[in-house]
């Protein structure tokens, strides 16, 4: 029901749009020609009795720095289970060092003329085979699950030693909607009964079963009993980004991206010239967004971007639609 209204209202709002339109475009132009109305770079110019008739409001940018964040929710991982596969890429990286080392012995035995036939030397050869197919489907498996945790050195025996003394816990943050990872996520903060803790993003990781992105995390110190497969409110927080916030309402998108108007200086008649510009959105930022492509001392239009797009030859969408 809210959407068939919906779809009325913008219906209404059209109509209404192409009324005004029809009104002012008679006497409005653009500079320094109509055919390139469409471009980003050819302002649309009102007499000041159609920026009354328009209702013009503009706005300033406001420059900003948040932290991009999204919310979440994350699994804890049974360990045993990181234990296991790592446990068992051990053993299939070791039988390969073994069969490698016998087949090397066969070789030379065999190549000086020694008791090592021309037939043990080809099942140690394909022994050897054997091993390392063996080894590289286990490390894909290994990599497949724990991505983060691929490449071996202290950090991993590190994490492994707490993980196994139960000083940390694994969490697998599922991102919904998402698939991919869009940002580069520093920190997370995991909402356990009321209380909230900080974890370290390990990184991206996937299980080739679930269609959203997610990472892996450590949560250090856990909470006493905190049970293996509970789920969890994650907040994953990125890098600061810098930008500028404009109100959700002074941007439109079509198939070419998201802009803005602008409200330039009037001329010497009185009449005001108003520039389309290419924004881009880094991020929701409140009940507005970050963008980058505008500045502070920009007047960006709140009221009537609607209609000026209409007299350019635009289709209008906003957030709602």
């Amino acid at each position: 029901m809210n959407q068939s209204r919906s779809t009325v209202a913008v219906r209404g709002w059209r109509i209404a749009a192409m009324l005004v339109v029809a009104v002012l475009s008679g006497t409005a132009h653009a500079t320094p020609d109509d055919d390139d109305a469409g471009a980003s770079d050819v302002p649309l110019v009102l007499t000041v009795a159609q920026v009354a008739a328009v209702g013009i409001e503009t706005v300033h940018p406001v420059a900003a720095t948040p932290k991009a964040s999204v919310d979440g929710y994350g699994r804890v991982i049974d360990t045993s289970a990181l234990i296991a596969d790592g446990s068992a890429l051990d053993a299939a990286q070791a039988l390969v060092r073994m069969s490698t080392s016998e087949l090397d012995r066969l070789r030379g035995l065999h190549a000086g003329g020694a008791a090592a036939s021309l037939k043990a030397v080809q099942a140690a050869h394909a022994e050897h085979a054997r091993a390392s197919a063996e080894a590289q489907a286990a490390q894909a498996r290994f990599n497949a699950r724990w991505t983060p945790l691929a490449s071996p050195g202290r950090e991993r025996d590190a994490l492994l030693a707490r993980l196994r003394a139960g000083s940390s816990v694994l969490l697998r943050a599922d991102l919904p909607g998402q698939a991919s990872i869009a940002a580069a996520y520093a920190g997370a903060r995991v909402h356990i009964d009321g209380s909230t803790h900080e974890a370290r993003v390990l990184g991206a990781v996937g299980d080739g079963q679930s269609p959203n992105a997610a990472l892996l995390l450590e949560l250090p110190d856990p909470p006493t009993g905190l049970a293996r497969g509970a789920r969890l409110a994650v907040t994953l927080e990125g890098e600061p980004r810098s930008g500028f916030i404009v109100p959700r309402g002074a941007l439109l998108h079509d198939e070419q991206g998201s802009h803005v108007y602008l409200r330039l200086a009037s001329g010497a008649d009185g009449s005001t010239p108003f520039l389309r510009r290419n924004v881009s959105r880094l991020m929701r930022a409140g009940s507005g967004w970050l963008v980058d492509g505008v500045d502070a001392d920009d007047a960006v239009v709140l009221r009537g971007l609607g209609l000026l797009w209409s007299m350019q030859g635009g289709a209008p969408i906003d957030d709602d639609d």
